[in-house]
C-alpha cells in the first residue's frame, strides 16, 4: 500500500484560525477546504458570494437596468452550480479515495495475517506497532494485554523472566545487553531453538523511515532433516574409514592418517613410527578352527592391539587380512620398541590356542618396526617399506619377535 503526503495542502493550524474567527457559511467553507484539500474553492466561493452581494446591492438601489440584473443574476446561479457540482464531486472522490483507503489496509491486513511466518513491526523508539496471527503464537507476544506501543526490550525482558529463551538461562542480563546491541544489525538469519522444542529462524529487516520489521519462520522440520542428514553423513565417513570385522581403522582412514601425520614431522622435525604386524601362520588356523573361529580371532586380536596404543593420536589399523598396522606420531625408536614388546606380551597374555602352529601353542605374532623423521628426500610409502623390511626379516628368522630396520633403508 503506498501512501503519499500531499504538499499542497496548508498546516491544518491555517484552517482552524478561519474557522474560529469567521462567520458560519466561511467556517463550513473552510472546514470543506480543510478536509478536501481543494483550496481552489476559497476563490470561486468568494466570487460568488461577491456576485451574490452585487445583485442585492443592485436590487436594493434599483438603479441597474433589467439586463445587468439578469447578467448578475445568472452568473450567481452558473457560480452556484459549480459550486454545487465540484462539492459533489469532491465529496465523491474523498468517499472514493476514503474506501479505496480502507480497503487497501484491509488487504494488507489479510496479506500480513495469511502470512506463514511470524511478522512484528516496530517503530523507530522500538516500541511494537503491529503483530500478526502467527507472531502471537510466539512466546515473546503471548503476555496477554495490549502489547501495542510496548518496547522491545520490556517484551524480551518478560520473555527472559519467564524462562522462554534457552541460549539466555543463567546469563540473561549478559545476553540481554548482546541482543541489544546486535538489534537491526542481523546480517544473516539468527536460527535459535524456543523453549516449546521448536527451531526458529530470525530475521530484522530496518525501513527507510527508521522502522523494524521482524519476522520469525519456523523451520523444525528443514533442521530435524539437515542433522539427520549430517548424522547419516557421519555414520557413512565411520563406515567408509572403518573395517566392519574388527571396528579398527581400515586401509583407507590409514593412508589418510599417515599423509597428514607425514606432513606433521616435516613440519615440526619430529619422528614417526610404524609398526607391521602380522599374525603367525593364520591361515592354518583358519583351515584347523574354520573361518568363523578365524574372524572371532582376528576381532580379539584387534581388541588386544587397540589397547596396546594407549597414547593419543595412536593409530591401530587393519592394514589388510591378518596384517596390522599401528601408527606411532612423535615415538623415537625406542618408544615403538616398547609399544611393539608389549603386543607380543599382551597377545602371550591373550593365551589364544593355535593348535595347527608349527611356532607355538599359542597364537603369536611378527613386527617389523621402523622410525623416520620426514623430510622433503622421502614420501609416506619410505616408511612402510622400512617396516615391511623389518617384518619380512622377522619371518625369515623364524617369526613371533620383533626387528628394527633403520629408514631409509
Amino acid at each position: 500500500m503506498s501512501v503519499t503526503k500531499r504538499t499542497d495542502v496548508p498546516p491544518p493550524g491555517f484552517w482552524s484560525l478561519i474557522s474560529s474567527q469567521t462567520t458560519t457559511p466561511v467556517k463550513h467553507i473552510a472546514d470543506f477546504v480543510r478536509t478536501t484539500g481543494a483550496w481552489w474553492f476559497i476563490p470561486l466561493s468568494a466570487l460568488v458570494l461577491l456576485a451574490g452581494g452585487g445583485l442585492i446591492a443592485v436590487a436594493f438601489i434599483g438603479q441597474a437596468s433589467t439586463l445587468e440584473v439578469a447578467g448578475l443574476g445568472a452568473l450567481v446561479l452558473l457560480g452556484a452550480a459549480a459550486l454545487v457540482c465540484s462539492s459533489v464531486r469532491l465529496i465523491l472522490n474523498s468517499e472514493e479515495a476514503r474506501q479505496e483507503s480502507e480497503l487497501e489496509h484491509l488487504c494488507l491486513q489479510e496479506a500480513m495475517e495469511a502470512l506463514p511466518i511470524g511478522l512484528a513491526i516496530y517503530d523507530p523508539q522500538d516500541r511494537l506497532m503491529v503483530f500478526n496471527r502467527e507472531a502471537a503464537e510466539l512466546n515473546l507476544y503471548r503476555a496477554g494485554g495490549n502489547l501495542i506501543g510496548q518496547s522491545y526490550e520490556t517484551l524480551i525482558r518478560r520473555s527472559l523472566e519467564r524462562g522462554e529463551i534457552p541460549d539466555a538461562l543463567g546469563r540473561e542480563e549478559e545476553w540481554l545487553r548482546q541482543r541489544l546491541a546486535g538489534r537491526g544489525k542481523l546480517s544473516t538469519p539468527l536460527l535459535r531453538y524456543t523453549a516449546d522444542g521448536r527451531w526458529m529462524h530470525f530475521y530484522e529487516i530496518g525501513t527507510p523511515s527508521g522502522c523494524l520489521v521482524m519476522m520469525r519462520l519456523e523451520v523444525s522440520e528443514l533442521v530435524h532433516k539437515t542433522m539427520a542428514l549430517e548424522q547419516s553423513n557421519e555414520q557413512l565417513e565411520h563406515l567408509s574409514t572403518t573395517d566392519a570385522l574388527t571396528g579398527l581403522a581400515n586401509r583407507r582412514s590409514f593412508d589418510h592418517s599417515l599423509q597428514s601425520e607425514w606432513q606433521r614431522s616435516g613440519r615440526k622435525q619430529q619422528p614417526l613410527s610404524l609398526l607391521m604386524i602380522d599374525v603367525d601362520h593364520f591361515k592354518r588356523y583358519n583351515d584347523h578352527y574354520g573361518h568363523i573361529a578365524g574372524d572371532a580371532c582376528l576381532r580379539q586380536i584387534a581388541g588386544t592391539l587397540r589397547a596396546c596404543a594407549q597414547r593419543s593420536g595412536e593409530l591401530v589399523a587393519r592394514y589388510g587380512g591378518e596384517e596390522f598396522a599401528i601408527l606411532l606420531p612423535g615415538a623415537s625408536v625406542e618408544d615403538a620398541c616398547m609399544v611393539a614388546q608389549r603386543c607380543m606380551d599382551e597377545l602371550s597374555k591373550a593365551g589364544i590356542s593355535h593348535a595347527n602352529s608349527p611356532v607355538s601353542p599359542l597364537l603369536t605374532c611378527s613386527i617389523g618396526v621402523a622410525t623416520v623423521v620426514a623430510n622433503h628426500e622421502l614420501v609416506p610409502e619410505s616408511l612402510i617399506r622400512c617396516a615391511d623390511e623389518a617384518l619380512y626379516r622377522v619371518k625369515s628368522a623364524g617369526r613371533a619377535h620383533f626387528e628394527v630396520t633403520p629408514c631409509p633403508a
